[in-house]
Protein backbone atom coordinates (compact mmCIF):
# COMPACT_ATOMS: atom_id res chain seq x y z
CA UNK A 1 0.00 0.00 0.00
CA UNK A 2 2.84 2.57 1.22
CA UNK A 3 4.38 1.93 -2.42
CA UNK A 4 1.31 2.16 -4.12
CA UNK A 5 0.95 5.46 -2.67
CA UNK A 6 4.91 6.65 -3.49
CA UNK A 7 4.15 5.46 -6.91
CA UNK A 8 1.06 7.77 -7.00
CA UNK A 9 2.77 10.31 -5.42
CA UNK A 10 5.86 10.18 -7.92
CA UNK A 11 3.50 9.96 -10.95
CA UNK A 12 1.19 13.06 -9.93
CA UNK A 13 4.28 14.98 -9.13
CA UNK A 14 5.86 13.73 -12.79
CA UNK A 15 3.08 15.11 -14.43
CA UNK A 16 3.22 18.28 -13.00
CA UNK A 17 6.24 18.93 -14.56
CA UNK A 18 4.29 19.34 -17.77
CA UNK A 19 5.66 16.36 -19.68
CA UNK A 20 4.18 13.37 -21.27
CA UNK A 21 3.99 10.06 -18.65
CA UNK A 22 4.96 6.87 -20.28
CA UNK A 23 2.58 3.95 -21.57
CA UNK A 24 2.98 2.09 -18.01
CA UNK A 25 1.40 4.65 -16.04
CA UNK A 26 -0.83 5.18 -18.52
CA UNK A 27 -4.24 4.00 -16.37
CA UNK A 28 -3.20 6.27 -13.74
CA UNK A 29 -2.75 9.17 -15.79
CA UNK A 30 -5.60 8.89 -18.24
CA UNK A 31 -8.84 10.95 -17.86
CA UNK A 32 -11.75 8.86 -18.97
CA UNK A 33 -14.23 11.09 -19.34
CA UNK A 34 -11.62 13.56 -22.05
CA UNK A 35 -11.83 11.76 -25.49
CA UNK A 36 -8.26 10.88 -26.44
CA UNK A 37 -7.66 13.21 -29.84
CA UNK A 38 -5.71 11.41 -32.59
CA UNK A 39 -6.93 14.11 -35.38
CA UNK A 40 -5.63 17.51 -35.70
CA UNK A 41 -9.12 18.67 -35.81
CA UNK A 42 -10.05 17.54 -32.15
CA UNK A 43 -6.61 18.37 -30.70
CA UNK A 44 -7.02 22.15 -32.00
CA UNK A 45 -10.01 23.73 -30.28
CA UNK A 46 -8.92 22.31 -26.78
CA UNK A 47 -5.48 23.90 -27.23
CA UNK A 48 -6.69 26.83 -27.34
CA UNK A 49 -9.50 27.55 -25.12
CA UNK A 50 -7.16 25.67 -22.83
CA UNK A 51 -4.61 28.63 -23.32
CA UNK A 52 -6.90 30.86 -23.67
CA UNK A 53 -8.79 29.98 -20.34
CA UNK A 54 -4.89 29.77 -18.15
CA UNK A 55 -4.20 33.41 -20.08
CA UNK A 56 -7.54 34.74 -18.89
CA UNK A 57 -7.14 33.42 -15.47
CA UNK A 58 -3.97 35.17 -14.98
CA UNK A 59 -4.88 38.08 -16.48
CA UNK A 60 -8.11 38.83 -14.32
CA UNK A 61 -6.05 37.98 -11.04
CA UNK A 62 -2.17 39.05 -10.84
CA UNK A 63 -2.73 40.41 -14.31
CA UNK A 64 -4.83 43.18 -12.99
CA UNK A 65 -3.63 44.21 -9.95
CA UNK A 66 -0.11 44.15 -10.09
CA UNK A 67 0.13 47.91 -12.60
CA UNK A 68 -2.83 49.15 -11.01
CA UNK A 69 -5.93 48.59 -13.24
CA UNK A 70 -7.46 47.03 -10.41
CA UNK A 71 -7.13 47.15 -7.01
CA UNK A 72 -8.31 44.77 -4.01
CA UNK A 73 -10.82 44.91 -1.32
CA UNK A 74 -11.26 42.07 1.47
CA UNK A 75 -8.48 39.83 0.42
CA UNK A 76 -5.42 41.87 -0.66
CA UNK A 77 -3.06 39.17 -1.46
CA UNK A 78 -2.62 39.52 -4.91
CA UNK A 79 -2.10 43.52 -4.59
CA UNK A 80 0.27 43.25 -1.58
CA UNK A 81 2.41 41.23 -3.31
CA UNK A 82 1.82 38.04 -0.84
CA UNK A 83 2.53 35.71 -4.34
CA UNK A 84 3.41 32.15 -2.92
CA UNK A 85 4.90 29.84 -5.07
CA UNK A 86 2.25 29.06 -8.22
CA UNK A 87 1.79 26.17 -10.26
CA UNK A 88 0.07 28.17 -12.92
CA UNK A 89 0.44 28.99 -15.53
CA UNK A 90 3.21 26.76 -15.46
CA UNK A 91 1.39 23.05 -15.00
CA UNK A 92 -1.67 24.05 -17.50
CA UNK A 93 1.03 25.21 -20.01
CA UNK A 94 3.07 22.29 -20.25
CA UNK A 95 -0.17 19.86 -19.82
CA UNK A 96 -1.37 21.89 -22.86
CA UNK A 97 2.01 21.99 -24.18
CA UNK A 98 1.86 17.95 -24.77
CA UNK A 99 -1.77 18.52 -27.10
CA UNK A 100 0.75 20.97 -28.84
CA UNK A 101 3.52 18.85 -30.25
CA UNK A 102 1.04 16.25 -30.58
CA UNK A 103 -0.92 18.25 -32.88
CA UNK A 104 2.71 19.15 -34.68
CA UNK A 105 3.70 15.72 -35.31
CA UNK A 106 0.48 14.30 -36.59
CA UNK A 107 0.76 16.77 -38.99
CA UNK A 108 4.19 17.96 -39.70
CA UNK A 109 4.73 15.42 -42.20
CA UNK A 110 1.57 14.37 -43.19
CA UNK A 111 -0.30 15.22 -46.96
CA UNK A 112 -2.88 18.10 -46.72
CA UNK A 113 -2.01 18.97 -42.63
CA UNK A 114 0.07 21.56 -43.28
CA UNK A 115 -2.17 24.40 -42.20
CA UNK A 116 -2.53 22.40 -38.51
CA UNK A 117 1.31 22.55 -38.78
CA UNK A 118 1.98 26.04 -38.97
CA UNK A 119 -0.65 26.70 -36.53
CA UNK A 120 0.80 24.21 -34.21
CA UNK A 121 4.15 26.43 -34.04
CA UNK A 122 1.74 29.69 -33.14
CA UNK A 123 0.30 27.91 -30.80
CA UNK A 124 4.00 26.23 -28.84
CA UNK A 125 5.40 30.05 -29.29
CA UNK A 126 2.14 31.44 -27.32
CA UNK A 127 2.02 28.60 -24.77
CA UNK A 128 6.53 29.23 -24.35
CA UNK A 129 5.83 33.16 -24.08
CA UNK A 130 3.07 33.17 -21.50
CA UNK A 131 5.67 30.56 -19.53
CA UNK A 132 8.49 31.96 -19.72
CA UNK A 133 7.58 35.90 -19.37
CA UNK A 134 6.19 34.44 -16.17
CA UNK A 135 8.80 32.23 -14.77
CA UNK A 136 12.26 33.46 -16.43
CA UNK A 137 14.48 30.23 -17.13
CA UNK A 138 11.98 27.16 -17.89
CA UNK A 139 12.13 24.01 -19.92
CA UNK A 140 12.18 24.12 -23.65
CA UNK A 141 14.66 22.23 -25.81
CA UNK A 142 14.26 18.94 -24.03
CA UNK A 143 10.39 20.33 -22.55
CA UNK A 144 7.87 17.04 -23.05
CA UNK A 145 10.10 14.26 -24.00
CA UNK A 146 9.20 12.16 -21.28
CA UNK A 147 6.73 9.89 -23.68
CA UNK A 148 9.10 10.17 -26.74
CA UNK A 149 12.40 10.25 -25.02
CA UNK A 150 11.93 8.54 -21.54
CA UNK A 151 13.24 12.14 -20.60
CA UNK A 152 10.95 13.20 -17.32
CA UNK A 153 13.27 15.35 -15.75
CA UNK A 154 14.19 18.26 -18.34
CA UNK A 155 16.65 21.03 -18.46
CA UNK A 156 15.88 24.42 -18.36
CA UNK A 157 16.92 26.58 -21.07
CA UNK A 158 17.54 30.05 -21.01
CA UNK A 159 15.27 32.88 -21.81
CA UNK A 160 17.73 34.42 -24.71
CA UNK A 161 17.58 30.40 -26.30
CA UNK A 162 13.95 30.35 -25.98
CA UNK A 163 13.48 33.58 -27.35
CA UNK A 164 15.38 32.80 -30.64
CA UNK A 165 13.57 29.82 -30.48
CA UNK A 166 9.92 31.15 -30.45
CA UNK A 167 11.01 33.86 -32.76
CA UNK A 168 12.20 30.87 -34.94
CA UNK A 169 9.21 29.22 -35.01
CA UNK A 170 7.04 31.81 -35.62
CA UNK A 171 9.18 32.33 -39.45
CA UNK A 172 8.61 29.02 -40.37
CA UNK A 173 4.84 29.17 -39.21
CA UNK A 174 4.81 32.11 -41.69
CA UNK A 175 6.11 30.24 -44.18
CA UNK A 176 3.67 27.37 -43.27
CA UNK A 177 0.49 28.73 -43.19
CA UNK A 178 1.23 31.00 -46.59
CA UNK A 179 1.46 27.53 -48.65
CA UNK A 180 -1.63 27.43 -51.46
CA UNK A 181 -4.34 25.38 -51.24
CA UNK A 182 -4.19 24.40 -47.36
CA UNK A 183 -7.78 24.52 -45.05
CA UNK A 184 -8.15 23.30 -41.44
CA UNK A 185 -11.33 22.77 -39.43
CA UNK A 186 -12.29 22.88 -35.28
CA UNK A 187 -10.31 26.33 -35.22
CA UNK A 188 -12.08 28.21 -32.27
CA UNK A 189 -10.32 31.25 -33.17
CA UNK A 190 -10.18 32.22 -36.47
CA UNK A 191 -12.55 30.08 -38.02
CA UNK A 192 -10.23 28.57 -40.57
CA UNK A 193 -9.16 31.95 -41.78
CA UNK A 194 -5.37 31.03 -42.24
CA UNK A 195 -4.15 34.69 -43.42
CA UNK A 196 -5.62 36.01 -40.02
CA UNK A 197 -3.49 33.31 -38.59
CA UNK A 198 -0.26 34.41 -40.61
CA UNK A 199 -1.36 38.43 -39.35
CA UNK A 200 -1.69 36.69 -35.93
CA UNK A 201 1.95 34.81 -35.89
CA UNK A 202 3.89 38.13 -37.51
CA UNK A 203 2.56 40.71 -34.95
CA UNK A 204 3.13 38.35 -31.97
CA UNK A 205 6.85 37.95 -33.47
CA UNK A 206 6.76 42.03 -33.43
CA UNK A 207 5.41 42.22 -30.22
CA UNK A 208 8.48 39.64 -29.42
CA UNK A 209 11.44 41.39 -31.25
CA UNK A 210 10.02 44.64 -29.35
CA UNK A 211 10.46 42.58 -25.91
CA UNK A 212 14.31 41.76 -26.17
CA UNK A 213 15.00 45.29 -28.49
CA UNK A 214 16.76 46.23 -25.21
CA UNK A 215 19.05 43.09 -24.75
CA UNK A 216 19.60 42.04 -28.52
CA UNK A 217 19.01 45.34 -30.67
CA UNK A 218 20.62 43.80 -33.84
CA UNK A 219 17.67 40.82 -33.73
CA UNK A 220 15.16 43.26 -32.75
CA UNK A 221 15.68 45.69 -35.18
CA UNK A 222 16.60 43.29 -38.33
CA UNK A 223 13.51 41.52 -37.64
CA UNK A 224 11.05 44.62 -37.10
CA UNK A 225 12.24 45.87 -40.43
CA UNK A 226 12.07 43.20 -42.46
CA UNK A 227 8.22 42.48 -41.45
CA UNK A 228 7.23 46.30 -42.06
CA UNK A 229 9.21 46.28 -44.87
CA UNK A 230 7.80 43.57 -46.82
CA UNK A 231 3.51 43.63 -45.65
CA UNK A 232 3.05 40.92 -48.38
CA UNK A 233 4.98 38.48 -47.09
CA UNK A 234 4.74 39.16 -43.69
CA UNK A 235 1.36 40.77 -42.69
CA UNK A 236 0.28 41.79 -39.28
CA UNK A 237 -3.13 43.39 -37.98
CA UNK A 238 -4.95 45.66 -39.87
CA UNK A 239 -7.58 46.44 -38.04
CA UNK A 240 -9.90 45.17 -34.96
CA UNK A 241 -11.16 42.62 -37.08
CA UNK A 242 -7.61 40.88 -37.39
CA UNK A 243 -7.16 40.98 -33.26
CA UNK A 244 -6.82 37.45 -32.04
CA UNK A 245 -9.73 37.11 -29.30
CA UNK A 246 -11.76 34.19 -28.37
CA UNK A 247 -15.25 34.68 -28.65
CA UNK A 248 -17.46 32.98 -25.64
CA UNK A 249 -20.84 31.65 -25.98
CA UNK A 250 -23.54 30.98 -23.53
CA UNK A 251 -21.98 27.19 -23.14
CA UNK A 252 -18.67 28.08 -22.74
CA UNK A 253 -18.75 31.91 -21.01
CA UNK A 254 -15.62 33.88 -20.02
CA UNK A 255 -14.36 32.47 -17.06
CA UNK A 256 -15.07 35.78 -14.52
CA UNK A 257 -18.88 34.79 -15.85
CA UNK A 258 -18.91 32.29 -14.22
CA UNK A 259 -17.24 33.05 -10.43
CA UNK A 260 -19.30 33.94 -7.24
CA UNK A 261 -20.36 37.32 -6.49
CA UNK A 262 -17.74 37.65 -3.74
CA UNK A 263 -14.75 36.64 -6.34
CA UNK A 264 -16.31 39.35 -8.47
CA UNK A 265 -16.01 42.28 -5.84
CA UNK A 266 -12.88 41.44 -4.58
CA UNK A 267 -11.49 43.43 -7.43
CA UNK A 268 -12.29 46.74 -8.09
CA UNK A 269 -11.17 49.50 -10.26
CA UNK A 270 -7.77 51.07 -9.27
CA UNK A 271 -7.22 54.60 -8.59
CA UNK A 272 -4.23 54.67 -10.58
CA UNK A 273 -6.31 53.67 -13.58
CA UNK A 274 -9.40 55.91 -12.06
CA UNK A 275 -7.18 59.44 -12.36
CA UNK A 276 -4.98 58.29 -15.31
CA UNK A 277 -8.56 58.32 -17.56
CA UNK A 278 -10.26 61.32 -15.99
CA UNK A 279 -7.59 63.48 -16.48
CA UNK A 280 -8.01 63.07 -19.82
CA UNK A 281 -11.84 62.52 -19.71
CA UNK A 282 -11.83 59.14 -21.61
CA UNK A 283 -15.15 57.55 -21.62
CA UNK A 284 -12.95 53.97 -21.50
CA UNK A 285 -13.42 54.36 -17.52
CA UNK A 286 -17.06 53.83 -18.27
CA UNK A 287 -16.32 49.95 -19.51
CA UNK A 288 -13.49 49.29 -17.18
CA UNK A 289 -15.61 50.49 -14.35
CA UNK A 290 -19.39 50.59 -12.97
CA UNK A 291 -20.69 53.46 -10.76
CA UNK A 292 -19.87 53.47 -7.44
CA UNK A 293 -22.99 51.96 -5.12
CA UNK A 294 -23.48 54.51 -3.20
CA UNK A 295 -23.97 56.40 -6.08
CA UNK A 296 -27.65 54.70 -7.18
CA UNK A 297 -26.81 54.30 -10.77
CA UNK A 298 -26.24 50.32 -12.49
CA UNK A 299 -24.14 50.22 -15.03
CA UNK A 300 -23.88 53.52 -16.18
CA UNK A 301 -23.52 56.89 -15.17
CA UNK A 302 -23.03 60.26 -16.85
CA UNK A 303 -21.47 62.27 -13.66
CA UNK A 304 -17.78 61.40 -13.78
CA UNK A 305 -17.21 61.36 -9.72
CA UNK A 306 -19.68 58.05 -9.83
CA UNK A 307 -16.32 56.44 -10.99
CA UNK A 308 -13.78 56.28 -8.13
CA UNK A 309 -11.23 53.56 -7.71
CA UNK A 310 -9.28 52.01 -4.81
CA UNK A 311 -5.67 52.82 -3.87
CA UNK A 312 -3.36 49.64 -4.37
CA UNK A 313 -1.42 48.01 -1.82
CA UNK A 314 -3.58 48.11 1.32
CA UNK A 315 -4.33 45.73 3.81
CA UNK A 316 -7.27 44.01 3.78
CA UNK A 317 -8.55 46.09 6.82
CA UNK A 318 -7.67 49.29 5.20
CA UNK A 319 -9.09 48.30 2.39
CA UNK A 320 -12.95 47.71 3.87
CA UNK A 321 -12.21 50.62 5.76
CA UNK A 322 -10.78 52.67 2.92
CA UNK A 323 -12.67 56.60 1.20
CA UNK A 324 -12.13 57.32 -2.02
CA UNK A 325 -12.62 60.95 -0.91
CA UNK A 326 -11.13 60.99 2.57
CA UNK A 327 -14.41 61.11 4.15
CA UNK A 328 -14.84 58.11 6.74
CA UNK A 329 -18.98 58.80 6.31
CA UNK A 330 -17.85 57.63 2.59
CA UNK A 331 -15.93 54.73 3.09
CA UNK A 332 -16.22 50.76 2.00
CA UNK A 333 -16.88 48.90 -0.67
CA UNK A 334 -20.42 50.86 -1.74
CA UNK A 335 -17.82 53.57 -2.66
CA UNK A 336 -15.59 51.99 -4.98
CA UNK A 337 -16.07 51.03 -8.47
CA UNK A 338 -16.96 47.28 -9.63
CA UNK A 339 -14.60 46.51 -12.59
CA UNK A 340 -17.20 47.11 -15.70
CA UNK A 341 -20.25 45.51 -16.91
CA UNK A 342 -18.16 43.91 -19.92
CA UNK A 343 -16.61 42.02 -17.22
CA UNK A 344 -19.22 41.02 -14.42
CA UNK A 345 -20.33 37.48 -13.20
CA UNK A 346 -23.74 36.47 -14.39
CA UNK A 347 -25.00 36.67 -10.31
CA UNK A 348 -23.43 40.06 -9.91
CA UNK A 349 -25.74 41.59 -12.32
CA UNK A 350 -28.62 40.71 -14.83
CA UNK A 351 -26.87 42.70 -17.71
CA UNK A 352 -24.17 40.98 -17.33
CA UNK A 353 -23.67 38.93 -21.18
CA UNK A 354 -21.77 35.68 -21.60
CA UNK A 355 -21.49 36.60 -25.36
CA UNK A 356 -19.70 40.50 -24.82
CA UNK A 357 -16.17 39.79 -23.13
CA UNK A 358 -14.16 38.01 -24.84
CA UNK A 359 -10.46 36.68 -24.10
CA UNK A 360 -8.00 39.01 -25.57
CA UNK A 361 -4.65 37.94 -26.58
CA UNK A 362 -3.74 40.34 -29.19
CA UNK A 363 -5.01 43.55 -30.43
CA UNK A 364 -5.09 45.59 -33.77
CA UNK A 365 -4.09 48.23 -31.26
CA UNK A 366 -0.89 46.63 -29.45
CA UNK A 367 0.49 46.49 -33.11
CA UNK A 368 0.06 50.46 -33.97
CA UNK A 369 1.59 51.35 -30.69
CA UNK A 370 4.76 49.00 -31.21
CA UNK A 371 5.09 50.37 -34.65
CA UNK A 372 4.79 53.83 -33.26
CA UNK A 373 7.36 52.66 -30.56
CA UNK A 374 9.96 51.07 -33.30
CA UNK A 375 9.82 54.71 -34.77
CA UNK A 376 9.81 56.56 -31.96
CA UNK A 377 13.01 55.06 -31.28
CA UNK A 378 14.79 55.02 -34.24
CA UNK A 379 13.97 50.94 -34.66
CA UNK A 380 12.64 51.39 -37.98
CA UNK A 381 14.16 54.19 -40.46
CA UNK A 382 10.95 56.11 -41.23
CA UNK A 383 7.36 56.10 -40.40
CA UNK A 384 4.81 58.31 -38.89
CA UNK A 385 5.12 57.32 -35.34
CA UNK A 386 1.75 59.71 -34.31
CA UNK A 387 -0.38 58.49 -36.89
CA UNK A 388 0.12 54.38 -35.43
CA UNK A 389 -0.01 55.80 -31.95
CA UNK A 390 -3.66 57.34 -32.52
CA UNK A 391 -4.83 54.60 -34.99
CA UNK A 392 -3.73 52.40 -31.88
CA UNK A 393 -6.30 54.19 -29.15
CA UNK A 394 -8.80 54.86 -31.99
CA UNK A 395 -8.62 51.05 -32.64
CA UNK A 396 -9.20 50.84 -28.63
CA UNK A 397 -12.16 53.11 -28.49
CA UNK A 398 -13.59 50.80 -31.49
CA UNK A 399 -12.75 47.60 -30.14
CA UNK A 400 -15.08 48.53 -26.69
CA UNK A 401 -17.20 50.54 -28.45
CA UNK A 402 -18.14 47.17 -30.40
CA UNK A 403 -18.12 44.75 -26.98
CA UNK A 404 -20.19 47.39 -25.20
CA UNK A 405 -22.95 46.76 -28.36
CA UNK A 406 -22.76 43.65 -28.12
CA UNK A 407 -23.53 43.22 -24.60
CA UNK A 408 -26.70 45.93 -25.40
CA UNK A 409 -25.01 48.21 -22.97
CA UNK A 410 -26.28 51.62 -25.19
CA UNK A 411 -25.32 54.23 -22.94
CA UNK A 412 -21.98 53.11 -22.67
CA UNK A 413 -21.60 52.88 -26.40
CA UNK A 414 -23.01 56.37 -26.90
CA UNK A 415 -20.40 57.56 -24.42
CA UNK A 416 -17.72 55.98 -26.51
CA UNK A 417 -19.18 56.70 -30.01
CA UNK A 418 -19.98 60.15 -29.04
CA UNK A 419 -16.18 61.25 -27.75
CA UNK A 420 -15.02 64.20 -30.24
CA UNK A 421 -11.44 62.24 -31.13
CA UNK A 422 -10.10 65.65 -32.37
CA UNK A 423 -10.43 67.27 -29.16
CA UNK A 424 -9.44 64.00 -26.98
CA UNK A 425 -5.68 64.15 -29.15
CA UNK A 426 -5.69 67.93 -28.86
CA UNK A 427 -5.30 67.19 -24.87
CA UNK A 428 -2.18 67.95 -23.41
CA UNK A 429 -1.28 65.13 -21.73
CA UNK A 430 -2.71 63.03 -25.34
CA UNK A 431 -1.52 64.83 -27.51
CA UNK A 432 2.74 64.76 -29.47
CA UNK A 433 4.61 67.29 -28.38
CA UNK A 434 7.83 66.68 -30.18
CA UNK A 435 9.71 66.27 -27.11
CA UNK A 436 10.82 62.25 -27.68
CA UNK A 437 10.65 60.98 -24.62
CA UNK A 438 7.89 62.36 -23.38
CA UNK A 439 5.81 61.18 -26.59
CA UNK A 440 6.98 57.71 -26.35
CA UNK A 441 5.90 57.71 -22.65
CA UNK A 442 2.65 58.51 -24.10
CA UNK A 443 2.71 55.79 -26.64
CA UNK A 444 3.45 53.50 -23.27
CA UNK A 445 0.73 54.93 -21.54
CA UNK A 446 -2.05 54.58 -23.98
CA UNK A 447 -1.00 51.18 -24.71
CA UNK A 448 -1.14 50.30 -21.05
CA UNK A 449 -4.76 51.23 -20.88
CA UNK A 450 -5.41 49.48 -24.12
CA UNK A 451 -4.16 46.38 -22.45
CA UNK A 452 -6.70 46.24 -19.57
CA UNK A 453 -7.44 42.75 -19.06
CA UNK A 454 -4.95 41.03 -21.80
CA UNK A 455 -3.36 38.33 -20.18
CA UNK A 456 -0.13 39.94 -18.82
CA UNK A 457 0.66 41.84 -21.35
CA UNK A 458 0.38 45.30 -19.27
CA UNK A 459 2.80 43.41 -16.85
CA UNK A 460 5.31 42.68 -19.78
CA UNK A 461 5.07 46.27 -21.28
CA UNK A 462 6.01 47.89 -17.57
CA UNK A 463 8.95 45.53 -16.93
CA UNK A 464 10.60 46.41 -20.16
CA UNK A 465 9.96 49.75 -20.18
CA UNK A 466 9.10 50.84 -16.55
CA UNK A 467 6.33 52.65 -17.94
CA UNK A 468 3.64 54.11 -16.52
CA UNK A 469 5.07 54.48 -13.35
CA UNK A 470 3.81 51.75 -10.80
CA UNK A 471 3.92 52.97 -7.04
CA UNK A 472 3.71 49.91 -4.32
CA UNK A 473 1.08 50.74 -1.71
CA UNK A 474 1.66 51.18 1.99
CA UNK A 475 0.77 47.31 2.79
CA UNK A 476 2.42 46.18 0.14
CA UNK A 477 5.23 42.96 1.15
CA UNK A 478 8.31 42.29 -0.68
CA UNK A 479 10.53 44.91 0.44
CA UNK A 480 7.69 47.23 -1.06
CA UNK A 481 8.97 46.25 -4.53
CA UNK A 482 6.61 45.51 -7.43
CA UNK A 483 7.32 41.50 -8.48
CA UNK A 484 8.68 41.36 -11.98
CA UNK A 485 8.25 37.11 -11.83
CA UNK A 486 6.44 34.05 -10.68
CA UNK A 487 8.10 31.98 -8.26
CA UNK A 488 8.48 28.59 -9.54
CA UNK A 489 5.97 26.03 -8.08
CA UNK A 490 7.23 23.73 -5.24
CA UNK A 491 6.51 20.74 -7.22
CA UNK A 492 9.03 21.54 -9.72
CA UNK A 493 11.47 21.71 -6.70
CA UNK A 494 11.00 18.53 -5.51
CA UNK A 495 10.72 16.29 -8.49
CA UNK A 496 13.62 18.14 -10.81
CA UNK A 497 15.55 19.57 -8.27
CA UNK A 498 19.35 19.19 -9.94
CA UNK A 499 17.60 21.70 -13.13
CA UNK A 500 15.62 23.63 -10.88
CA UNK A 501 18.97 24.86 -9.03
CA UNK A 502 20.71 24.96 -12.05
CA UNK A 503 18.47 27.47 -13.45
CA UNK A 504 17.94 29.58 -10.92
CA UNK A 505 21.74 29.33 -10.21
CA UNK A 506 22.04 31.23 -14.17
CA UNK A 507 18.53 33.39 -13.10
CA UNK A 508 20.27 34.96 -10.17
CA UNK A 509 17.55 33.62 -7.91
CA UNK A 510 14.37 32.13 -7.40
CA UNK A 511 12.34 35.44 -6.30
CA UNK A 512 9.63 37.95 -6.73
CA UNK A 513 12.51 39.95 -7.72
CA UNK A 514 14.60 38.27 -9.68
CA UNK A 515 14.50 40.28 -13.29
CA UNK A 516 13.89 37.46 -16.70
CA UNK A 517 16.82 37.82 -19.51
CA UNK A 518 15.01 40.82 -21.32
CA UNK A 519 13.74 42.85 -18.05
CA UNK A 520 16.65 45.38 -18.09
CA UNK A 521 14.34 48.93 -17.45
CA UNK A 522 15.13 50.87 -14.07
CA UNK A 523 11.56 49.80 -12.98
CA UNK A 524 12.25 49.40 -9.25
Amino acid sequence: MYLNRLNRTYTLAICLLGISCTADFEDINTDSKRPVATTPDLLLPGIIKSTASAWGARGGEEGLVVTQHAGEIQSTNDDTYRWNPNPQPYTEGYNTLRDVYNLIEVSKDAEGLSGYYGIGLVLRCWNYQFITDTYGDIPYLEAVQGKTEGNFFPAFTPQAEIYQGMIDDLVLANQVLSRDGISISGDILYAGDLEKWRKFTNSLRLRLLMRISDVDPETAQAGIREIVGNPESFPVFESNEDMATLQHDIENPPSRYTTRVGSFDSYRLSRTLEQRLKAMTDPRLKVFAQPISASGKNIYSEDWDDYAGIQNGLSAEDSEGYSPTGDPAKSGSNFISRLGILYACQECNPLSSPLAAQTVIMTYSEVEFLLAEAIQRNILPSGNAEEHYKNGIKGSFDYYADRTTVGGWDDITNALKSLDMDNYFSQENVAFSGNPTGDLQKIYLQKWISQFYTGMEAWSQWRRTSQPEVIPGPDAANDQKVPVRFLFPNEIKATNSQHYESAVLNMGGDYLTTRLWWDIADNQ
